[in-house]
């Protein structure tokens, strides 16, 4: 297959596959999941659900929407790097129960400064 066709490249099994890149028609389907849910018994909106990403991310002007405050905030040394590459240093770590459904779980957030569009990214 030539490279410039393929977007996506993986190897099974010593087998090699391809991902073809979408054709325009699909791409315009492609938009962000944003889900309503429960961050500590408060209901959010726009919380960015992305497979792709190793952390989750809660923007630090949330906090005191869900009843967290800095002093909540757990000190880390984490430096996020975001899609342009722009790299900032995390406000710290915080803990809040995420409902979506009837599944419920305690999930670590990193905590950034950021203007982003999301009320929270579950990574």
């Amino acid at each position: 297959m030539e490279d410039e066709k393929a977007f996506s490249f993986i190897r099974i099994e010593d087998e090699p596959g391809y991902f073809l890149r979408p054709t325009k028609k699909q791409m315009s389907h492609l938009c962000p999941l944003h889900i309503t849910t429960t961050l500590s018994g408060i209901k959010v909106n726009k919380v960015l659900i992305d497979g792709g990403t190793a952390i989750s991310i809660f923007p630090e002007r949330m906090l005191m929407k869900v009843g967290k405050h800095h002093d909540d905030l757990v000190p880390t040394n984490i430096a996020v790097t975001d899609f342009s590459r722009a790299s900032s240093p995390a406000k710290g770590l915080v803990t809040l129960t995420v409902k979506v459904g009837s599944s419920e779980r305690n999930i670590v957030f990193v905590v950034v400064p950021s203007k982003a569009s999301y009320h929270a990214l579950l990574g």
